[in-house]
């Protein structure tokens, strides 16, 4: 029996080897085929959800859709319609539409060097988003060069007034010189005033001060008086509320004493009405007793007796204008 040749021979030994590495490979694409699948979410329960832009600058289906920087699902379908508007149709998971409000947003985000992405808010107000009718609002943000584009077409009318005004500047030097020129003249006529202001305000504060000082010595006098005035009227009151305490009492007594005055005055009257009822017969009846005891005491002094113990009597002196008490008899 022959033996094989060898080229045969070493593929027979080969071929299971190359039979594993196919078969690795074919395991590796599936898996790679799947994973890719199940990135792009085709095993799991997928919403939609659209909004509508003026353009599709930028877009495509696949483009990413991200919610807070994670990717969430991709652009499924672009539509042009009637009105020239483009209704861009987005494919996220199922369970990430619960959080979407009725005022979500959708943000395209173009950055350089990086493909464009859809930039997907959520929102803030209390109703969920529809799903019969699940669109969102849509807003453009401008990558660099767009903003440069608005930024140039910003600056460039105020350039113009600048290079405008900067002429006008230039043929009007030796007005700004003049104008210069006053204005420093100005400035130190200001700077004299400020110095006279200032010397006017020294003064003011130093003639303040003596004022303070003075009123502040008659604020003291006036204190000192007001002191004194308070002591006054204490002891003027303390002196009313002795009078008004010891007034009644003196009253009182000052009215007994007129009542005790006037039944005095009662008796006397009483007495003189009296005494003047008795007293004129008395006065008739007491010349006669006088001139009899008279008499009598000069025929006492006649007698010897009586004129050896007794010494002469001194000569009578009559007043004058008396009256002789027998012409006073004789007259009744």
């Amino acid at each position: 029996m022959e033996s094989p040749p060898p080229v045969v021979a070493k593929a027979a030994r080969l071929r299971p080897q190359i039979v594993g590495l196919l078969s690795l490979a074919l395991v590796l694409a599936v898996a790679m085929v799947g994973a890719i699948a199940w990135h792009q979410g085709i095993f799991g329960s997928r919403a939609q959800l659209y909004f509508l832009a003026d353009d599709a600058t930028g877009l495509a289906p696949g483009t990413a859709v991200r919610m807070s920087g994670f990717r969430i699902g991709k652009i499924d379908d672009l539509q042009l319609l009637p009105d020239q508007s483009v209704k861009v149709t987005l494919s996220i998971e199922a369970e990430l539409f619960e959080r979407l409000r009725s005022d979500a947003r959708a943000n395209v985000v173009r950055e350089q060097l990086r493909p464009a992405a859809i930039d997907l808010r959520v929102g803030s107000a209390e109703a969920r988003l529809s799903r019969d009718d699940p669109r969102v609002a849509f807003t453009r943000r401008g990558t660099l060069n767009e903003i440069a584009d608005d930024l140039r077409n910003r600056f460039a009318p105020i350039l113009d007034d600048m290079r405008q005004l900067s002429g006008v500047a230039r043929d009007r030097k030796g007005d700004l010189d003049a104008i210069l020129q006053n204005t420093n003249t100005i400035s130190t006529a200001l700077a004299g005033t400020a110095e006279q202001m200032r010397g006017l305000a020294t003064e003011l504060r130093q003639r303040a001060s003596g004022l303070g000082t003075q009123s502040e010595t008659a604020m003291v006098q006036a204190n000192r008086s007001l002191v004194r005035i308070d002591g006054l009227i204490r002891q003027a009151e303390r002196g009313l509320d002795a009078v008004n305490t010891k007034l009644p009492t003196m009253l009182e007594k000052t009215e007994l004493m007129l009542g005790q005055l006037d039944g005095v005055l009662r008796d006397g009257r009483t007495i003189s009405a009296a005494a003047a009822q008795g007293l004129p017969p008395l006065l008739r009846g007491a010349p006669p007793l006088v001139e009899e005891s008279r008499e009598m005491v000069q025929g006492l002094r006649d007698s010897w007796a009586l004129r050896l113990i007794l010494p002469p009597p001194p000569p009578a002196l009559l007043p004058i204008d008396s009256h002789d008490a027998a012409a006073l008899r004789d007259g009744r």
